[in-house]
């Protein structure tokens, strides 16, 4: 369930990457002609935020982040499995928090009724759209810390 919830959230983070390429080219060119598409910069930033957001959790369950494997590669798998638990728990407490710090935020800009400078699009919504994204992330780590702790796969 986990892993097509980040698949999903990959595939949407793609069509918005390839949203964001359309727009930015759309105002070059509108740009050369005298007429630059209104608040491109602004829908390209908000769909950034959110294309991070969305992307963490595969790349996560993929291990496509860097990493310096030279020290770690050496150790012994026990202490692989102790350093991948600790690892596991600190990045569940934070994306926990942040996940709930994005919900609290989302909820302040919503009850003020901010937008964005241009095109005035309510920014809660992005805000909640990272929230989902470091949501989604705390559950593929919590499942691969499972895993862990149960004695399944630890690198």
């Amino acid at each position: 369930m986990i892993n097509r919830l980040s698949g999903f959230m990959r595939m949407v983070s793609g069509i918005m990457l390839v949203a964001m390429m359309l727009v930015t080219c759309t105002d070059v060119v509108g740009n050369f002609f005298g007429m630059p598409v209104l608040g491109s910069e602004e829908i390209v930033s908000l769909m950034a935020a959110l294309l991070i957001a969305f992307v963490l959790p595969a790349a996560h369950g993929e291990k496509a982040h860097i990493g310096v494997d030279i020290i770690y590669m050496k150790l012994p798998p026990k202490i692989k499995r102790i350093n991948n638990a600790i690892l596991s728990v600190l990045m569940v407490g934070f994306f926990g928090l942040m996940t709930w710090e994005c919900c609290n935020y989302g909820a302040e800009l919503k009850r003020i009724g901010q937008v964005s400078a241009i095109l005035e699009i309510p920014t809660f919504y992005v805000i909640y759209g990272v929230a989902f994204g470091c949501g989604a992330l705390t559950l593929v780590v919590a499942a691969q810390l499972a895993g862990i702790v149960g004695g399944g796969r630890h690198e």
